[in-house]
């Protein structure tokens, strides 16, 4: 007897492989710009933008990695 399986069936949501994920290239474009000017300041405004490239790049990964959020939407 044959096994017929449907793997995966493509979403009218769902973006072609080859697609950017531009949410995430959005907040990579912005930490290397706040980057390069850390690296142009010194003192307390360079240690300001660096915490903000910090805090850009962690969005970055935020929208790049899956949903995330394990047992904070578990219901009963």
């Amino acid at each position: 007897m044959p096994l017929l399986a449907y793997v995966r069936a493509s979403e009218p949501g769902d973006r072609p492989v080859w697609q950017p994920r531009w949410r995430v290239w959005r907040w990579v474009v912005a930490a290397v710009v706040v980057a390069y000017a850390a690296a142009r300041e010194d003192g307390a405004v360079g240690t300001l933008l660096v915490l903000v490239v910090f805090g850009l790049a962690c969005q970055a990964l935020a929208e790049a990695l899956p949903y995330g959020r394990g047992l904070s939407d578990w219901r009963q």
